[in-house]
């Protein structure tokens, strides 16, 4: 957790272990459920951009005019979800929460950071005797009955399941906003959410691609090909930087 720390140049406040029994729960196979709105199955043209997304993550070398079309597609994704973030994050009593990297560049894009009660903290997920370990910082809203979070991608789901059981109360309503998911990431979201006792509503550009070992999310025929690959790396370089935050003295 140290090294995590010293490459994010930030402290951990919270820690939440997700075992390896637990995970596969809830990435167990099942029917996506309705609060799981997919954007592609009515636009093509999300699952287009998403095409140009994996693309890039492939190149062997990517240049700023490659990360440029990168953030450009997954801001394209998000014009074309039926829910506009916007709305719902401007909606009286709304606590907003746009994680370290890829959700804070894509909230500030979108015009809602900064927000009265808008947070950015870091969230990293670390394996762990075959789970995962997800360490976030102090940067986290008090209990909230309302909450929006925007982010790029949903792989596993664990650091968006830390922030719901670090923030959400229960009982609450809970809108996620994202670029694409696996559909272990969607699965595990909902059904972490309904055994909380929370309100969910995952609006999501597209749905594809699987989990391997490590967690990370591929094409199931090509498993050696990321379908997005870091995006907070694949993107930051073209976007205004983070200040620093320290550990606490």
């Amino acid at each position: 957790m140290d090294e995590f720390e010293k490459e994010h140049d930030t402290y951990f406040s919270h820690l939440i272990h997700f075992e390896p029994q637990v995970l596969e729960s809830l990435h167990s196979p099942g029917p996506v459920p309705q609060n799981v709105r997919v954007a592609s199955a009515a636009h093509p043209q999300v699952a287009e951009r998403m095409a140009t997304v994996t693309a890039i993550a492939n190149l062997p070398q990517q240049q700023d005019v490659d990360r440029a079309r990168y953030l450009q597609a997954l801001l394209d994704i998000y014009g074309m979800l039926p829910v506009q973030v916007a709305s719902s994050a401007s909606a009286p009593g709304t606590a907003l929460i746009a994680p370290e990297r890829e959700g804070r560049i894509l909230a500030e894009r979108l015009g809602v950071m900064p927000h009265h009660r808008g947070w950015t903290p870091q969230a990293k997920r670390m394996p762990l005797d075959g789970g995962l370990l997800v360490g976030v910082d102090e940067r986290l809203p008090s209990r909230t009955d309302r909450l929006v979070i925007v982010d790029g991608v949903v792989v596993s789901g664990v650091t968006l399941m830390a922030m719901l059981q670090l923030t959400a109360r229960p009982g609450a309503s809970v809108e996620i906003f994202t670029c694409h998911s696996t559909e272990q990431g969607a699965l595990a979201l909902a059904r972490y959410a309904e055994r909380m006792g929370v309100s969910l509503t995952l609006h999501v550009g597209h749905v594809s691609g699987i989990l391997n070992k490590k967690f990370y999310a591929v094409e199931p025929d090509s498993p050696q090909n990321v379908v997005l690959g870091d995006v907070g790396d694949t993107v930051s370089p073209v976007a205004p930087a983070v200040p620093p935050r320290r550990k606490p003295a």
